[in-house]
């Protein structure tokens, strides 16, 4: 239904009362058609004097049949707009009562004008020779083949199944990985230079725990020299472990370098040696240096036995 405004505009002729008497507002109504529902513009200038106010009823004024839908109020410079939406939901010539309007001046006190009643016409929306609005249209029925529903509930449950086994063998793939990482253990060497890394982030030698820097410094070295050269060294003495790498084809070449960092944990361990902290530094180094040194020449050269 369109939304038609009919606009009711109440000329106010600036006459004041006298003795008290209500002062009448004569309204006059704007053409055009209003129909059920439609709201009307019900619009009073009410001029007031200098430290007047509207004061009543405002937006609980009564106007019978007619239903208050909204109220608004503006000052202008000659007095007061008072704006009403009204709306009404039946048909025929309806009266809009008079109202009475309130003003009260800055001490308090009161004088009432008064708008006149006046008729305003609403239409019927219904067509010609139509006696009652026709009735709302049921629900239509949507009847669907039951083959394609059992299709398309098929189609969902193979896709789900299918992003159900990607995500499963894409949980399955990652875990092997890392299984597989965990149980593969560091090459020889990098085991050793972690390990020589730990010792020396301990700071044992500063602490003055020389014998135990030691003790875990030739540990080092006898683990990698098995795992490397597969040379026996647990509860092996020095002296034997030497005399396997001088034994050994890759080994041979570097065995007086570990013989002088096993004997000189040696030394510390049982003969009650105090290195200096330089001196425990050193030891160290040569560890690593020893570690990287066979590291790299045992690849070499088992590379070209490989070949051979």
């Amino acid at each position: 239904m369109p939304w038609l405004i009919a606009l009711l505009t109440i000329l106010v002729a600036p006459i004041a009362a006298q003795d008290g008497a209500p002062v009448e507002l004569r309204p006059s109504l704007a053409p055009g058609p209003l129909t059920v529902g439609d709201w009307l513009e019900y619009t009073l200038h009410v001029p007031l004097a200098d430290g007047e106010r509207v004061a009543a009823p405002g937006e609980e004024a009564d106007f019978g049949a007619w239903e208050v839908r909204d109220y608004h109020e503006e000052l202008q410079p000659d007095g007061a707009k008072l704006t009403y939406q009204l709306a009404l939901f039946e048909t025929g010539t309806v009266e809009i009562p008079s109202i009475e309007i309130e003003i009260a001046d800055a001490a308090g006190a009161t004088r009432v004008v008064k708008t006149a009643s006046t008729d305003a016409v609403v239409e019927s929306v219904l067509e010609e020779g139509d006696e009652a609005p026709a009735d709302i249209v049921g629900p239509l029925s949507l009847r669907e083949d039951p083959l394609a529903i059992a299709l398309r509930v098929l189609l969902v449950v193979v896709v789900v199944g299918a992003i159900a086994l990607l995500i499963w063998w894409l949980w399955k793939r990652k875990k092997a990985r890392v299984v597989e990482r965990a149980a593969r253990p560091d090459p020889p060497d990098v085991a050793a230079l972690k390990a020589l890394e730990a010792l020396n982030e301990q700071g044992l030698p500063e602490a003055g725990e020389i014998k135990p820097y030691y003790s875990e410094l030739s540990e080092i070295v006898r683990t990698y020299i098995w795992a490397r050269f597969a040379v026996r060294t647990l509860e092996e003495t020095t002296f034997r472990i030497v005399a396997g790498l001088r034994a050994h084809p890759h080994a041979a070449p570097h065995s007086q370098q570990f013989a002088d960092i096993l004997r000189e944990s040696d030394l510390v361990k049982f003969a009650k040696a105090r290195p200096s902290i330089g001196a425990c530094r050193s030891a160290l180094d040569a560890a690593e240096a020893l570690v990287r040194e066979t590291s790299a020449s045992v690849r070499t050269e088992e590379t070209a036995d490989a070949l051979r």
